[in-house]
């Protein structure tokens, strides 16, 4: 498959090994609007400067590629997607999908009109812990999942428009978290309850603590409830968590724990936990997404993590940020 990508620093540096690492994927053009970033490329990858651009347009006009992968800050999603849509390219993008809502939907319906596959990176899902919990949790190991407590506490220092975001930590990580809830759940979002902090000894400019309640209804049961409480920091000092957070899921037989990227079991408090083995993969990471939206242009369907189901997920960021500044609990879609 024909491939161009855009951006090719920071994350953009990692997708690059990923492109030239993978046997279907031709990388015929490279596009940064800096030329530096292209020069480091050139020399880091040893990349032709012939297929090196700093403008998407030119790009996709002369070489005439299958799909585009989008590594850019998400305000340049949305123009740069629907670009590739209409040049009757698919595309893999980072998350977010978007940098709003409106422009989220944008894309879906641009998607929707081209007949083009738009995915989204959300990696997180396909990783061997995050794949033996979904099968543990659907395997009926606890029962019907009814309650979960979700913890994420980070300090990283990213630099750059991470720690210009108005709600850095809700719209660049917790759409990770959330589209992890509804994919190891099986469960939709019905309402968003959220409140949102920044402490003293933040480096963000925008809150980078929060504390979210969410209710939700099984897809297979839609009239059950799950109750999810996520309390998250980007800026802790200690008490550090894995990037999967730590989770406990009770169901009506019991309760899952991921807990330093193991997972455990008890059925009550009489017995201890078990630790439960983790079933290796393949692929992981974005080394799976690429296989995937590759297998899936080829095939004609659509992946996993297309734009139209995660919309869904992208759906509870912009509702939480919603709840943030009215202070009210928020629905979604559909209620």
């Amino acid at each position: 498959m024909r491939l161009i990508q855009v951006g090719v620093r920071r994350m953009g540096n990692h997708w690059v090994k990923v492109g030239l690492n993978n046997a279907d994927a031709e990388m015929v053009g490279y596009v940064d609007i800096l030329p530096e970033h292209l020069d480091l490329l050139s020399r880091e990858h040893g990349i032709s400067k012939d297929i090196c651009y700093t403008d998407l347009q030119t790009a996709l006009n002369e070489q005439r590629p299958d799909g585009v992968i989008i590594v850019t800050p998400p305000q340049f999603h949305a123009e740069q997607i629907i670009m590739a849509l209409e040049a009757g390219c698919h595309v893999l993008t980072e998350k977010p999908l978007a940098d709003t809502w409106d422009n989220c939907r944008q894309v879906a319906e641009a998607a929707k009109k081209t007949g083009r596959v738009v995915m989204v990176a959300q990696n997180y899902r396909y990783s061997p812990v995050a794949q033996s919990l979904y099968h543990y949790i659907q395997q009926g190991k606890i029962g019907v999942p009814g309650e979960v407590t979700l913890r994420f506490f980070r300090g990283p220092h990213f630099g750059g428009f991470r720690e210009e975001m108005p709600y850095p930590l809700i719209i660049d990580m917790s759409i990770h978290h959330y589209d992890l809830m509804r994919y190891l759940l099986q469960i939709e979002p019905v309402a968003i309850t959220g409140r949102s902090w920044n402490p003293p000894w933040s480096w963000f400019r925008g809150d980078a603590s929060s504390m979210v309640f969410i209710e939700a209804a099984l897809k297979r049961d839609p009239a059950r409830r799950v109750y999810i409480t996520y309390t998250a920091s980007w800026c802790s000092k200690g008490g550090t968590t894995p990037w999967n957070g730590e989770w406990l899921i009770f169901g009506d037989e019991g309760c899952l724990k991921l807990e330093n990227d193991h997972l455990y079991i008890k059925a009550d408090d009489q017995q201890p936990w078990e630790e439960l083995p983790i079933q290796p993969m393949e692929r992981t990471g974005q080394d799976y997404l690429l296989h995937e939206f590759i297998s899936a242009v080829k095939q004609g369907c659509q992946p996993e993590t297309n734009c139209f189901d995660n919309i869904k997920s992208i759906e509870m960021v912009f509702k939480t940020v919603e709840s943030f500044e009215t202070g009210r609990r928020v629905l979604l879609a559909g209620e």
